[in-house]
């Protein structure tokens, strides 16, 4: 059994520790918060120790597991490097009605959210939300640190790179690419591919606008 810190006490929050508690493999679970007002008090019954700044005492008093529950890929990676900087290693979690291959590769601190399915040969990166019902088909590829928003779908071969993002009930046709940072909004149907760092929406997806590319600021 194991401590588990989970980075971030908002409503994705709370969905990463229900994926945690029904995992039943954590003796402990706290939340940490950058907002100093909510410092020591319950978060769906668990205590928010802190900010950032706990991330070292909470390493010394034994927690070694931690999630980033951010949404926002760009803000979810700089909290997750941030950890990992500090020596905490990236909890993998998986609820138990998800459905995953096992010939899928799940990266660390990726969160599979109920009732999504990973299929043969699908690699996922590090840091990456698989939401509820998203499918990612065989020998699809997923960049760290991207978002398949609930009911989202990658058809086989689909690649979504580093810090994308298909939004709710988005379709990715076979062998599609979504570039580094490109959004298919929701609904969005793609049957090609999408640039990097562009936003794309409508059946069949069509450029919208170019979104300022945060890795670069990073």
């Amino acid at each position: 059994m194991k401590k588990l810190i989970i980075w971030g006490a908002g409503g994705h929050g709370k969905v990463v520790l229900d994926v945690a508690r029904a995992m039943d493999e954590f003796t402990e679970i706290v939340f940490l918060d950058d907002a100093a007002e909510r410092c020591g008090k319950l978060f769906c019954g668990c205590r928010i120790m802190g900010g950032r700044e706990q991330l070292g005492l909470l390493k010394e008093r034994g927690y070694r597991l931690f999630v980033a529950a951010i949404g926002d890929n760009w803000v979810r990676a700089r909290c997750y490097e941030q950890a990992q900087a500090r020596g905490l290693a990236g909890a993998t979690l998986v609820h138990p009605s998800a459905t995953v291959s096992l010939s899928a590769r799940i990266g660390h601190g990726t969160v599979v959210m109920p009732r999504a399915v990973i299929n043969a040969e699908a690699q996922v990166g590090e840091n990456v939300v698989v939401n509820t019902g998203a499918i990612l088909e065989h020998d699809c590829v997923v960049g760290d640190h991207a978002h398949l928003s609930p009911g989202a779908v990658a058809g086989g071969g689909a690649n979504i790179g580093a810090f994308a993002q298909l939004g709710m009930g988005a379709v990715a046709l076979p062998g599609a690419e979504i570039g580094e940072g490109a959004v298919a909004g929701a609904g969005a149907v793609v049957l090609d591919s999408i640039p990097p760092g562009v936003i794309a929406v409508g059946v069949p997806a069509r450029p919208l606008e170019r979104r300022w590319m945060a890795a670069a600021a990073r």
